[in-house]
């Protein structure tokens, strides 16, 4: 998947701000007093056609399916209500109900998906049990279950995601690290750090945060006081999943695969034939945006932001997989396991074998 440029992002954001700013100004000045005749309808065309058609060029095009159209047009019309005066758009009433059928119609296939998972939830989990000594990482063997039943779609790789974080937010207490294959050739990369303290800091600022804002904000407005505060606890329950994760998601070398897993954020397997070499690192401590975007970075965030141990360099550009099924090509990694020269002794001999 190709990613957005931030030329892109630029040009686009100008762009909207443009239309959005243009007609809002049209409604609000004295100027072009008394309005056109019509005049709300080429508001419409702006916001309903114009800006999902800038958003398919400089977002959704060769990156996302073009059925993300039809939830930003809806938006689209919903800006379009905040920026026509009260009774200009009565004439156009039809159009939000033929917006509406198509979003019912997109949620209702995307509820046949979730209803599609559900029916067979048991077959996927027996499948992720017998794969166990195949595929050693959990995340990768419920992906895998999950899309050999289900055809793929960026809608089920945003559930699996969701499946993913409860998974490790509410299941996953009871286990122990390196709980999956060979302890051999697992090697963990949080013990050495202050990483899982720094997100239980986290969790203790998000909860006096959730509680002190709440009543503070339920006493001005109701809903936002709610919204915030559903907004926190799904917050609260990605930085345990993330806890999690990192603590059950050792790096894990198997015959021919290195598999990494940053918490539930980030993902990638490397066959051992595509390493050039692994390396300690020697680099600068804070790499250029462009040379960041081309690294899997699995070094963990600590209180400060530490260098590297390793560099891996690859032969090709291989995907990592992040949540919500997004994608990034990467040349590099920049790793720290907890255990170096362990690790350094196992993956040459790995990659030497590959040759």
């Amino acid at each position: 998947m190709m990613m957005i440029t931030k030329r892109n992002w630029i040009l686009f954001s100008c762009l909207l701000f443009l239309i959005i700013t243009t007609n809002t100004i049209l409604y609000r000045t004295s100027i072009v007093q008394p309005l056109p005749e019509g005049i709300a309808l080429a508001t419409l065309f702006d916001c309903m056609i114009v800006l999902p058609l800038l958003t398919y060029l400089f977002i959704l095009r060769k990156r996302y399916s073009v059925k993300y159209i039809l939830p930003v047009a809806l938006a689209g019309y919903g800006v379009a209500l905040l920026i026509v005066p009260n009774g200009l758009l009565s004439s156009y009433s039809f159009i939000k109900y033929i917006l509406f059928a198509g979003e019912a119609a997109f949620l209702l296939f995307e509820l046949y998906i979730v209803f599609k998972i559900v029916t067979k939830f048991p077959v996927i989990i027996k499948g992720v049990k017998l794969h166990q000594s195949e595929i050693p990482a959990f995340s990768y063997r419920f992906d895998t279950e999950l899309k050999r039943k289900i055809k793929p779609s960026r809608f089920l790789d945003v559930i699996t995601s969701e499946i993913t974080m409860f998974y490790y937010s509410f299941f996953t207490w009871n286990k122990k690290g390196s709980s999956d294959g060979n302890e051999a050739t697992m090697f963990t990369y949080h013990k050495k750090t202050s990483a899982i303290a720094f997100s239980i800091m986290l969790i203790h600022a998000l909860i006096l945060e959730s509680v002190g804002f709440h009543f503070l904000l339920h006493s001005w407005n109701e809903i936002i006081s709610y919204v915030l505060l559903v907004f926190n606890l799904y917050t609260l329950i990605y930085i345990l999943a993330d806890i999690q994760a990192i603590r059950l998601s050792p790096f894990i070398l198997t015959n021919k695969l290195l598999y990494m897993q940053v918490g539930i954020r980030k993902k990638l397997v490397v066959p051992f034939e595509e390493i050039k070499e692994i390396t300690y690192y020697v680099g600068p401590e804070e790499l250029t945006k462009e040379e960041s975007k081309m690294v899997f970075d699995a070094v963990l965030t600590d209180f400060m932001k530490e260098k590297p141990i390793f560099e891996i360099e690859l032969n090709h550009p291989i995907k990592a997989e992040l949540m919500y099924g997004f994608k990034r090509k990467i040349t590099k990694i920049h790793l720290s396991p907890d255990e170096p020269e362990k690790f350094y002794q196992m993956l040459v001999k790995k990659i030497e074998h590959s040759r």
